[in-house]
């Protein structure tokens, strides 16, 4: 949850395995975040957020517009855009190599299973042989008895 210096939550969302939210404040102050953990305490969590905090823009910090040439609005958008990409490139990384741990652990997960499965059905053949040999050895000999 998201709440705003004036108290009035501005984000809220539970039961959500991933998520992303964007905003951008328009009021000074102190801005709370809040992370629960509350529906599932069994699996362990990751969470990890990123806050820009700054001015508005680099054009708000010019005296007057007049003063700012068209080239220069344009290099000031460019260099937004750019750090709005690497942002986002940044997010994509994170997510990447989350589920590439997920999918390291399934894998593991998978080859031991594997691993006891084979070594299951080794033993299972060799009591089932060990079996049948006793079996044919006994009625042999009460055969050979009679």
């Amino acid at each position: 949850m998201v709440t705003g210096p004036d108290e009035k939550t501005i984000y809220s969302v539970q039961k959500e395995t991933e998520g992303r939210f964007t905003f951008m404040s328009h009021e000074t102050g102190t801005y709370r975040f809040c992370f629960g953990n509350s529906m599932s305490t069994v699996t362990p969590k990751t969470v990890s957020f990123s806050l820009l905090v700054g001015e508005d823009t680099q054009q708000a910090r010019v005296a007057k517009s007049e003063h700012v040439t068209p080239l220069e609005k344009s290099v000031m958008a460019l260099a937004e855009g750019l750090q709005q990409i690497q942002t986002e490139q940044e997010y994509m990384r994170m997510r990447e190599r989350a589920h590439r741990n997920t999918s390291e652990s399934t894998n593991a997960r998978v080859l031991w299973w594997a691993l006891i499965e084979a070594g299951a059905l080794l033993l299972m053949s060799v009591i089932q042989i060990v079996y049948l040999r006793n079996f044919f050895e006994n009625k042999r000999a009460s055969n050979r008895g009679v």
